[in-house]
Order: C-alpha cells, then sequence, then structure tokens
C-alpha cells in the first residue's frame, strides 16, 4: 500500500505528455509550471493547509483534476467488466473511483511540499496522440523518484491516465485487485464498497 500511495500521490501530480514538436514543448513548460507552483503553494501553506482541509482540496480541484482522464482509467481499470456493465453502473465506478484516487492524494500531498518536478523524456506510446513520459519528482530533503506517465491528446489536451512506479503499475494492480474483488462478490459489490469508503473520508 506504501508504493500504491505513492503512485496515486504522482500520477495526480503530471498530466500532459511532450513530444519533440514545439507544441508539445510549449505544453512541458506549462505542466512544469503549474505543478512546481502547487508545491510551491502546498510549502508556503503548511500550517493552514493542516487545520483547514477545504483549502487543500480547492487547490486539487483547481489545478489537478483537469489534468487527468479519469474515463480512461475506469475503462482501462474493469476491462471486459466496463463493457458488461450498465450505463449506471459505469457512473457510479466512475465517480467513486475518481473520488478515491482524488481523496488519495489529497490525504498525502503535504509531504511533497516544497518538491521539484522535471520531464527527462518521452516516447511514443504506439500510435498517435499517445505518448509515454519519463518523469523525476523530488520531494524536498529526499531522493528524486522516477516515474513513467501513459498520457493521450483529448481534444487538444494531453491528459494523463497511468503511471508506473517502482515496478507497480496503476491500472494494473487496481485492475487484478478489482477483477478479483468482483469475481468473489459484485461489480455492484466493489462499487458500494467504494463508496462507503469514500463516505467515510
Amino acid at each position: 500500500m506504501k508504493y500504491l500511495t505513492t503512485i496515486i500521490i504522482l500520477f495526480l501530480s503530471l498530466s500532459v505528455s511532450l513530444t519533440a514538436n514545439a507544441k508539445n514543448i510549449a505544453a512541458e513548460t506549462a505542466v512544469l509550471k503549474a505543478n512546481n507552483a502547487i508545491f510551491s503553494e502546498l510549502e508556503k501553506r503548511k500550517a493552514e493547509l493542516k487545520t483547514n482541509p477545504k483549502v487543500l482540496q480547492s487547490i486539487v480541484e483547481k489545478q489537478v483534476v483537469p489534468f487527468i482522464d479519469f474515463e480512461a482509467m475506469a475503462k482501462l481499470t474493469l476491462g471486459k467488466q466496463w463493457k458488461a456493465a450498465s450505463k449506471a453502473q459505469r457512473a457510479r465506478f466512475l465517480n467513486a473511483y475518481r473520488t478515491m484516487l482524488i481523496n488519495s492524494y489529497a490525504k498525502n500531498m503535504l509531504g511533497y511540499a516544497g518538491a521539484k518536478m522535471t520531464v527527462k523524456s518521452s516516447v511514443s506510446g504506439g500510435r498517435a496522440g499517445y505518448e509515454m513520459v519519463r518523469t523525476s519528482i523530488t520531494p524536498k530533503g529526499r531522493a528524486a523518484v522516477s516515474a513513467n506517465y501513459d498520457v493521450r491528446n483529448k481534444s487538444g489536451s494531453w491528459k494523463a491516465y497511468n503511471i508506473e512506479i517502482l515496478g507497480l503499475n496503476l491500472i494494473t494492480n487496481f485492475r487484478t485487485n478489482f477483477t478479483r474483488e468482483i469475481s468473489r462478490t459484485s461489480l455492484d459489490a466493489l462499487i458500494a464498497r467504494l463508496e462507503k469508503n469514500n463516505a467515510e473520508k
């Protein structure tokens, strides 16, 4: 769970990919500026953030959430189960999964106050509009961590839908665990559990 928490934190911290063209260089600059600004703000407002959760939630909703392709994540995570699910089940799962990821990030992000992010390189994701971006994040006072982000161009904006760090793939990990849980119970039971856990946060 320690590595999984780290994955969620890092995943929700970066969401735009780059290629060699000028347009993506501009995207790189914008993403690094935005994310480093978030970590800087966390550092400056540490005391306030510890006592006022609403400030932290506001930062996450404004700066982080718009860059994540939660629907793509939900589809990849459920796999065949997504295709078999009803429209209502898909909507409930997407909402519960999204909330779980956001809550996990908001709960643990203070540990990254003052961190710095850099993009090392990017490679084609195998089809047009898809990239794998190799990044590095250096928490204040700790060693840098390398992470590979899968991103795609969605309506002109690059959005993240997966990350692999320390050999652990976010989507693969959740898909394995959720598939096992669904086989023991049901998709509705999984959704209900996620909703219950989210309500208790």
